[in-house]
């Protein structure tokens, strides 16, 4: 059975599109969780470290559920 190239096609372009717009949402995501940071006004130095390491734990542990959960 041969693969209709038409179909084959019209799969990647939806397939493409579903990244696309995965990785947008995904972004706006992290970019939001930024700007909350960005607006905490008067922040220490040691206070916007604080800020981003947490930020870091979060993308962290949310690579580690999706890595674990391809598995």
């Amino acid at each position: 059975m041969v693969p209709d190239k038409k179909l084959m096609e019209q799969l990647k372009k939806k397939v493409q599109e579903e990244l696309a717009a995965r990785e947008i949402q995904v972004t706006e995501f992290w970019l939001e969780e930024l700007n909350k940071i960005y607006a905490k006004r008067n922040l220490t130095l040691d206070a916007l470290r604080e800020e981003i390491r947490r930020l870091m734990e979060k993308m962290k542990t949310r690579v580690r559920t999706i890595k674990a959960g391809r598995l």
